[in-house]
């Protein structure tokens, strides 16, 4: 079965709105035929407005391409996105997406204002014309949708529809149906003028992932993920062209795969700062190095990024900064799960009240992770300046039970360790199995500048000696230690054994050449600004930014797809050869 692409132009418009999508599409799905219809009466300066013509033409257009056996996919520009409604809903016209570009949602008494501003054929109209434009929109705009997929895409300096009117289509499908983009710079002619590669970018990749099918090996792989983490099936369901991109992700694989510099599939984990305020001054962490200045994100940013990565399964709340000081942090969680995305979050714990874990759990956290180095108050004051050691494990603690009453979730503590912290690594293991946390995940340290303190530069029998000892009293204890290799594995839970820190000596050697890192192939970090890296590793290389460049340009070209290459080619960038996950 084929695919066949309808664009429909709006009001007053014509075909050549669109600008190089045809081509762009033509190009990008050779297999699909595409038709630009005119509406009757177009071009004209004032055409009538004939609803009963308009949807004549555009179901002719849709019956031939199904009578073809193609699948089909409605793009309106303008009123011919309120015109794709009603076709879909006079002559029962079925779609695999259907795409709202700079489409109202309402008329009233503004819009009308605007619109005469707008267009020089507004004067020219007639009065019946209008009052039928006017009724359609508002009526269409009105009616509940469920019969596809929707892409919202709305113009930022739109003079004619406001980009609120973005959020009201959003909202107005069933939750998970629709996303909504906004293009920045984007007018109301979003193809031809500013802002149009992203426009034409964010169409090109929802069409593809609308048109292509898993073959027999992808559908073996989403099935055993659906079995391994019954999240997946969820997210499927609100999000069905994800599902290629999962099974074509290196974790989605399940087993060791050649990778290139080149990417199959977009990004189907992001690691979201949503603030950088912290509460502490860690002597390891990169946020005292880079000296970033203390902002929040604000939700509707949020929901942009969630909207811009789609296929992003799984949103983890990390950065620098502690995520629980954001305060809307629970509203962030509640978005994302809206969506069916699988929400985990790292925090230090010191702002996780049991009033905070009782509204964390009832907005569908996933899974949490707590930051902690050291088993006595002095060291944690040391290696985290400002910690109130006894308050965060009385958090962690309540957090444990509370959930282990309620609503069971992963937990998890993950600890750097260092030549500060090693001697008290047996110490932390007795404390940490005895917090109610499901593992204990170690690392060594990373970072140029904190390598005189990495046990991988200080090895010796001594240091072999004591990660041997806290491991045996780990497994002793039955606490799982696992390798930092495992943070991107699918159902981390049922996979502990190929994750088990052992042989011990993982913790403080490094590879030499490629073996583990698969995150430039399927992660994306996003700043609390919208700002890309290239990993977490290296907060200081950026990539782009997500909010005002087009993903395809970030994701699979410049620093990315360089790095992927020096990862590959035996040739890494220094922050690769220091790393422990490399």
């Amino acid at each position: 079965m084929g695919t066949g692409i309808l664009l429909i132009h709006g009001y007053t418009g014509a075909p050549g709105n669109f600008g190089q999508l045809l081509d762009v599409l033509a190009a990008a799905c050779p297999e699909a035929k595409i038709e630009s219809i005119t509406l009757p009466g177009h071009p004209s300066l004032a055409p009538d407005f004939d609803t009963p013509a308009f949807l004549k033409v555009i179901h002719h257009a849709a019956e031939t391409l199904t009578k073809e056996g193609r699948e089909l996919i409605l793009v309106g520009h303008s009123t011919g996105g309120v015109l794709a409604l009603a076709a879909m809903e006079a002559h029962n016209i079925s779609a695999k997406l259907l795409v709202l570009a700079a489409t109202p949602k309402r008329i009233d008494g503004s819009v009308l204002t605007r619109w005469n501003a707008h267009s020089e054929a507004a004067a020219h109209i007639s009065f019946s014309s209008l009052a039928r434009m006017v009724a359609l929109i508002n009526s269409m705009g009105a009616k509940p949708f469920d019969r596809c997929p929707v892409l919202v895409l709305q113009g930022e300096e739109d003079a004619l529809v406001s980009c609120s009117e973005a959020t009201e289509w959003r909202t107005h499908f069933k939750p998970g149906m629709a996303r909504a983009v906004i293009v920045p710079q984007g007018e109301h002619h979003l193809f031809t003028g500013p802002g149009k590669d992203f426009a034409v970018d964010i169409i090109q990749r929802t069409i593809l992932d609308a048109t292509q099918n898993l073959s027999p090996a992808e559908s073996q792989s989403i099935e055993r993920l659906m079995g391994d983490e019954p999240e997946v099936r969820t997210f499927l369901q609100r999000s069905p062209f994800s599902a290629r991109h999962l099974a074509l992700c290196p974790s989605g694989r399940g087993e060791p795969a050649k990778l290139s510099a080149q990417v199959d599939c977009e990004p189907v984990f992001a690691n979201i700062e949503i603030t950088t305020h912290c509460n502490l001054q860690c002597a390891f962490c990169a946020r005292t190095a880079l000296n970033k200045p203390s902002r929040h994100m604000p939700l509707q940013a949020f929901r942009r990024i969630l909207d811009l990565l789609p296929h992003a399964y799984r949103i983890t709340l990390v950065g620098l900064g502690e995520p629980l000081l954001h305060p809307e942090v629970v509203d962030f969680v509640a978005e994302a799960k809206s969506l069916g995305r699988r929400v985990a979050l790292v925090t230090n714990a010191l702002m996780l009240t049991p009033e905070c874990a009782e509204r964390l759990l009832g907005a569908g956290l996933d899974s949490i992770a707590f930051s902690l180095d050291a088993p006595t108050s002095e060291l944690a004051n040391q290696v985290r300046a400002g910690t109130d050691l006894h308050k965060a494990i009385t958090h962690i603690k309540g957090f444990n039970a509370l959930a282990k009453a309620t609503r069971p979730i992963a937990r998890a503590v993950f600890a750097a360790v260092s030549m500060t912290t090693l001697p008290f690594l047996e110490a932390l293991v007795r404390l940490v199995a005895e917090l109610g946390v499901d593992v204990l995940m170690l690392s060594d340290l990373n970072f140029q500048r904190n390598l005189p303190q990495t046990l991988w530069k200080n090895q010796s029998d001594s240091v072999a000696a004591t990660v041997r000892q806290a491991i045996r009293t780990a497994f002793a204890l039955r606490l799982p230690i696992l390798s930092v290799r495992g943070l991107e594995t699918f159902a981390l839970a049922r996979h502990y054994q190929k994750h088990l820190l052992v042989p011990p000596s993982q913790l403080y050697t490094r590879s030499r050449t490629h073996t583990h890192c698969c995150s430039p192939w399927q992660t994306l970090p996003v700043s609390v600004d919208g700002t890309l890296t290239v990993c977490d590793c290296q907060p200081e290389r950026i990539v782009g930014n997500l909010l005002r460049q087009p993903l395809s340009e970030l994701w699979k070209t410049g620093a990315m797809q360089k790095q992927r290459w020096r990862m590959i080619s035996g040739l890494p960038v220094e922050a690769c050869e220091i790393c422990p996950r490399y």
